[in-house]
């Protein structure tokens, strides 16, 4: 990188614009945001949520019905899908005091659930959960200088319901964890043959690679699909499938990201004359460019964030693999169709 790239990749740092992949869940687009709010809540309609906690309610007991289990509950922005694995840092104090418990326990297991990102001083908890199970941890208090007590490697277990949350209140005074009375989600059509739907799935997701190569976007190897399948397997069955659609999302976003640092980069570029160049100094046409290209990116973030939140939690929800096998069918067909138009557009 030459000195001159340096100093404008410093100074869009020091103004502030970079906008990184982990921070979009909390992203609020300035331009159409009537339009975005709307979408966004249309998008969250489709999610069974729990009812806002609330702060005055007091502590509730399990009703104690068959079926049901009292566990520590994570909320997390996820998604995460069964039968994975997925490691966590913990540092905030009642999550500390999570750990701490189910160790002593020998439970070893938590419930980890989406928030909805509309709700803002209320929490809303989704009731579909997945379930983690403490495989290791490590103590790292000293390596960190105690911002990070546990580092945790877990696998997602299983699939909940949550049925109520018994102490609401311990969410705004931070006293300590939530826990819920949960009961597990179990398919109900274990002896139906999906057979056609799952090659329906597997047909689609190899006609996609050409699709992103051609548009020059991340992709999964097709050689990939060779050792996975659309099937009820707990490995490298459609829960895996679905996982690396997530990260598909993900790394696409992140390929958005790079773009517009680099469109940035371009614009900031011939006003750099040394190390502390403040945004204000920049001409105003300069300044709009920038302003629209980081409200651009934070509309699509947001997209994309909604996007795996609201495939996760259907995938989660739903009570049978026949269910999953057409909604995942459903979003497939539409990604296909929208490259091909966009392939179409290029061409042109």
């Amino acid at each position: 990188m030459t000195a001159t790239a340096s100093r404008s990749c410093r100074m869009l740092l020091a103004l502030g614009i970079f906008i990184w992949a982990s921070q979009v869940a909390f992203i609020q687009p300035q331009r159409s945001g009537v339009r975005a709010r709307v979408t966004q809540r249309r998008a969250t309609e489709a999610i069974e949520w729990l009812e806002p906690l609330d702060p005055h309610m007091k502590d509730v007991e399990p009703s104690g019905e068959d079926g049901t289990l009292v566990l520590p509950v994570f909320p997390l922005g996820g998604p995460y899908m069964p039968y994975t694995k997925q490691k966590l840092n913990i540092f905030e104090p009642r999550y500390r005091e999570l750990y701490d418990h189910i160790l002593l326990s020998g439970g070893r297991r938590f419930v980890v659930t989406s928030v909805d990102p509309e709700s803002q001083a209320e929490l809303r908890l989704a009731q579909a959960a997945v379930v983690f199970y403490l495989d290791d941890l490590e103590e790292v208090s000293e390596k960190t200088q105690d911002q990070v007590k546990y580092v945790c490697d877990h696998t997602v277990i299983g699939r909940v319901r949550i049925k109520r949350v018994l102490n609401p209140s311990s969410w705004f005074d931070r006293s300590t964890y939530l826990r819920a009375e949960t009961e597990a989600i179990e398919d109900t059509d274990d002896t139906e043959d999906c057979w056609k739907l799952e090659g329906e799935v597997m047909d689609l997701l190899r006609k996609l690679v050409p699709l992103y190569n051609e548009l020059k976007k991340p992709c999964y190897r097709e050689d990939v699909l060779t050792t996975m399948n659309s099937s009820r397997a707990e490995t490298s069955g459609l829960w895996s499938l679905s996982e690396m659609w997530t990260q598909l999302l993900a790394a696409h976003l992140r390929v958005a990201h790079q773009g517009v640092e680099g469109k940035m980069r371009e614009i900031v570029m011939p006003y750099v004359k040394s190390d502390s160049v403040n945004f204000d100094d920049l001409p105003a046409d300069a300044r709009a460019q920038i302003e629209q290209l980081r409200d651009e990116y934070a509309e699509q973030a947001k997209s994309t964030v909604m996007r795996q939140l609201v495939f996760a939690q259907k995938m989660l929800q739903s009570d049978t693999h026949q269910g999953r096998l057409e909604y995942f069918k459903d979003i497939l067909d539409e990604e296909y169709r929208a490259s091909i138009a966009k392939k179409s557009l290029k061409n042109l």
